[in-house]
């Protein structure tokens, strides 16, 4: 494993991982020997393969048959955002293609390591907090992704720790854009449809009218991760009723970060308010403007 001088030891132990089994192959996608099947949904299944002109480990994310016409094209507007965004830390895409039988798979770079939701798992079940370094040395690299993707006319529309990928050496990888927008596309979304996590669904979504959805949206995805990382807790609770949190999610007043972190700057309740903001054009105009101010405020307050 390759060590990361700068990261907590409770963090690398917590992304090492044990030697890699070599099981028998499972047979072939495409030209791909899989070897594991990694995860399962109820719309695919998630392998570790090889590419027998590489020896390359790669991971293959396959349709199951007979999957419907919506989700082959999610598939292959996943593919295409993430060539658009080749040379970020966006998971490598190296092929999209239909095996003999019809199925539509992607071929991509295989991820070994943690998602920052097992990470901010891990620091709460022990007490303590991702300290402001490592917060900036992970989310960093996904920001600067982020505004790749807007610049491009794409959203990401799931942004979540489940999809901030940490590998083994530190580095970031944001991952799944199976929900992705491309403003320069047709909608697949239908009005009435809210898509993504519901803690991280910004409060213009909860209207059900997608096609008026903007960056915006990331970026209060982007704040409800930050002030999950400084606070350990989520702005918003979802463990009671849907309605009860939507309500809360588009009217109530914007939680406190110093009621939980009284060791940062006063200046971090305005940036949390602007960040989590209910109407979109109060809030940050970009994630990099979010990010910005975030990191200067770190900076007052001595993290």
């Amino acid at each position: 494993m390759v060590q990361n001088k700068g990261m907590p030891k409770a963090l690398q132990g917590l992304l090492k991982r044990g030697a890699a089994r070599a099981p028998a192959s499972l047979g072939t996608v495409g030209r791909y020997q899989l070897v594991e099947l990694v995860g399962e949904g109820g719309h695919g299944r998630v392998y570790r393969a090889v590419d027998p002109d590489t020896q390359a480990v790669v991971a293959i994310k396959v349709l199951h048959e007979g999957s419907n016409p919506e989700l082959e094209l999610r598939m292959k507007r996943e593919a295409y955002a993430m060539g658009q965004l080749t040379g970020t830390c966006a998971a490598e895409i190296y092929e999209c293609a239909a095996t003999s039988t019809g199925q539509l798979y992607l071929a991509m770079e295989f991820l070994e390591g943690q998602d920052l939701e097992a990470v901010l798992v891990a620091y709460e079940s022990s007490g303590q907090l991702l300290a402001a370094e490592h917060m900036v040395s992970i989310l960093g690299p996904v920001v600067t992704t982020l505004e790749v993707a807007h610049a491009r006319g794409i959203i990401h529309r799931d942004l979540k720790p489940q999809n901030i990928f940490l590998l083994k050496d530190g580095q970031s990888r944001l991952v799944d854009f199976g929900l992705v927008k491309d403003l320069n596309l047709a909608k697949l979304t239908e009005a009435g449809t809210v898509a993504g996590s519901p803690s991280y669904i910004a409060p213009e979504a909860w209207a059900g009218a997608p096609d008026k959805l903007d960056h915006r949206i990331d970026v209060y995805a982007l704040g409800v991760i930050c002030y999950q990382v400084l606070t350990g807790q989520k702005p918003f609770d979802s463990d009671g009723s849907m309605l009860d949190f939507i309500l809360v999610v588009t009217s109530a007043p914007r939680p406190s970060v110093r009621a939980r972190r009284p060791d940062l700057h006063p200046s971090i309740d305005a940036w949390a308010s602007r960040a989590l903001a209910v109407r979109p054009e109060d809030r940050f105009p970009s994630v990099t403007a979010l990010w910005d101010s975030l990191r200067a405020i770190l900076a007052h307050s001595g993290r």
